[in-house]
């Protein structure tokens, strides 16, 4: 019988919905005995995954991407094999890795137990899947409530985009890789390690958890009504094609802003810049569904002058 560990965030979106329960009964009807944990805090759900040390075991987490991120640090360190129950607002991780909002579509997945090894981003010692941004983004989160997440879900994120688009605050930003460097203004830098951010929006056409790079984007200062215009880019991947955005994949980043700028990754305020951004390639094994898979691709810049 496969040995499961249950994470369950009681504060996500539908964190008390009969849906879950009836994921459970799935689970365990599959097959898998099931030991349930409801997480107190991100401390807590640390010790309960350290804890969880069943030969061929899987945590599964049921929660949101803020849920996920504070389970990366236990999980990587103690070679845990994941898999989601998505019960968020964007669910952006588990699109990632194929996984259907449905949960006992999800609970389906968990069972038919395909296993793939994932990308794993840092950034200043603190681990995320998704993406991490500076400026707009952090904006956008600071905008969110959760009154507004569990009434609106993902429209929740066009209204806070809207607001923090009006504000459109710049600041000086030096990009750093390997081989290429930039420095500019910017209004929204992101870098990302998969491939759905913001509830559905692609952080580049060819991301792939499995890739190998982080890709980053950065919009330069620009009036609103032209950001309002670039929202298919967003929805698409495609701000390499835009004007006024420069884009580049990478191994590793180092970004340094004239005056400490929050990043946020994940949905969570994790540091400040100046910031060291690496991926771990391979590094955690999860449980997924139809997964995108890498594409061939050159790096690429674009800027418009």
């Amino acid at each position: 019988m496969q040995q499961a560990l249950l994470i369950v965030n009681p504060n996500s979106r539908n964190g008390a919905s009969d849906e879950l329960e009836h994921a459970l009964d799935v689970l365990q009807s599959g097959g898998m005995n099931v030991q349930v944990c409801e997480s107190k805090s991100a401390s807590h759900m640390a010790e309960c995954i350290a804890d969880f040390d069943q030969q061929d075991g899987v945590v599964i987490i049921a929660g949101g991407d803020g849920t996920i991120s504070s389970a990366l640090a236990a999980a990587y360190e103690h070679q845990r094999t994941l898999a989601i129950l998505p019960m968020g607002t964007a669910n952006d991780f588990a699109r990632s890795i194929g996984v259907p909002d449905d949960l006992e579509q999800a609970a389906q997945v968990i069972i038919a137990g395909q296993r793939q090894r994932i990308n794993l981003a840092q950034v200043n010692q603190h681990y995320f899947v998704n993406v991490a941004h500076i400026g707009l983004g952090v904006d956008v989160t600071h905008e969110l409530t959760p009154e507004s997440k569990k009434i609106f879900g993902v429209f929740a994120y066009l209204a806070a985009s809207m607001q923090a688009i009006k504000r459109n605050r710049h600041f000086k930003v030096q990009i750093k890789s390997a081989k290429w460097q930039r420095s500019l203004r910017g209004i929204h830098l992101a870098i990302g390690n998969g491939r759905y951010y913001g509830g559905g929006n692609i952080v580049d056409e060819h991301s792939t958890l499995q890739d190998g790079k982080l890709n980053l984007f950065c919009l330069q200062p620009q009036p609103w009504w032209r950001l309002l215009l670039l929202g298919g880019h967003f929805r698409q991947g495609k701000l390499r094609h835009a004007e006024r955005v420069v884009c580049h994949a990478a191994s590793t980043f180092t970004i340094s802003t004239s005056k400490p700028k929050q990043i946020e990754a994940d949905g969570e305020v994790k540091t400040k810049t100046p910031a060291e951004f690496k991926v771990i390639p391979e590094a955690l094994e999860v449980i997924v569904g139809d997964m995108p898979q890498p594409e061939a691709q050159e790096n690429s810049t674009h800027a418009s002058k």
